[in-house]
């Protein structure tokens, strides 16, 4: 978990005593030094991920990897140590890297933002519910996340009273997981020797069986951030702006970036909204008759 990160003891022991109301974190150092190195230079994501297999941070299938899979297997984890239900893997709304793209970082570095592959678990006012997710995002360079580069692997905890607490260290390589194997190691054998046969340490066993609900992803609140192409007609603006107040979109801003490929590029931020109302928008937006595309959203 986070190579060698000491999180699941702390989780178990040290914040006990609080009630967790968020875990986030960048769990997958191939995806971060993907990312962190398409920030730095403005490469392109496919020669990238060459370089991290040629250097093994990346498998020759990548899958697991750049599709978020890897940190939702973790995520999974975390969220049942933090909230005491466990979440069933297949509920965890999941997105890689591959359509993040140098524009979308460059675009986020002119906007004051850091895209990272983030996982993210969080309380919702229903106690029995959790909001579980993988994808990139869009982190403010003021965020204790964003300044997570290369391999490193950083998770950040949210509780009452405590506050937010993060964990930071290589979230890969053979130092960080030989520490993280040893250490397993030294904790069951000193367990044996003090633990009544037959009996299961607490600090060891899983203390919860039931599972949580995992909130739909439409009713995610959150910000959203989408770069149409579009014919750079008169109007243009004004009719997605119109698509998107029908849904009850509040946008932040909408800029026409410029001209690529012969087609106007309009970059869009949105305020707090429902993903699923936004995703409605969207639908209302690709359906209209000089449909823009859309290369990411």
């Amino acid at each position: 978990m986070g190579g060698g990160i000491p999180v699941i003891e702390p989780l178990k022991q040290s914040l006990c005593s609080n009630r967790i109301t968020s875990v986030m974190g960048i769990i997958n150092g191939t995806t971060n030094y993907i990312l962190t190195r398409m920030q730095n230079e403005g490469a392109d994501f496919g020669a990238v991920l060459a370089d991290a297999q040629a250097l093994g941070y990346a498998e020759a299938d990548p899958t697991a990897d750049v599709d978020g899979h890897d940190a939702a297997d973790k995520l999974v984890i975390l969220a049942a140590l933090a909230f005491g239900r466990s979440v069933k893997r297949e509920l965890v709304a999941c997105e890689g890297i591959r359509s993040v793209s140098a524009t979308e970082i460059s675009y986020a570095e002119k906007l004051g933002y850091v895209i990272k592959l983030l996982a993210i678990a969080s309380r919702t006012p229903d106690p029995e519910t959790l909001q579980v997710r993988v994808h990139p995002t869009l982190v403010p360079k003021s965020h204790p996340l964003s300044n997570v580069n290369d391999v490193y692997n950083a998770i950040l905890v949210e509780g009452d009273p405590v506050g937010q607490v993060m964990f930071f260290g290589r979230g890969a390589g053979a130092g960080p997981t030989a520490s993280a194997v040893v250490a397993d190691i030294l904790n069951i054998a000193a367990l044996l020797k003090v633990v009544p046969k037959g009996q299961l340490d607490p600090l060891l066993a899983c203390t919860h069986q039931d599972y949580c609900q995992v909130a739909p992803m439409a009713t995610l609140k959150t910000r959203f951030y989408v770069r149409f192409m579009t014919q750079d007609y008169p109007g243009v603006i004004g009719s997605i702006g119109t698509c998107f107040g029908d849904q009850a979109v509040s946008l932040e801003s909408v800029v026409q970036a410029g001209i690529r490929d012969g087609l106007a590029e309009i970059v869009v931020v949105t305020q707090n909204v429902e993903e699923g109302q936004f995703r409605q928008a969207l639908d209302r937006i690709q359906a209209m008759p000089r449909s823009p595309k859309l290369p990411v959203c």
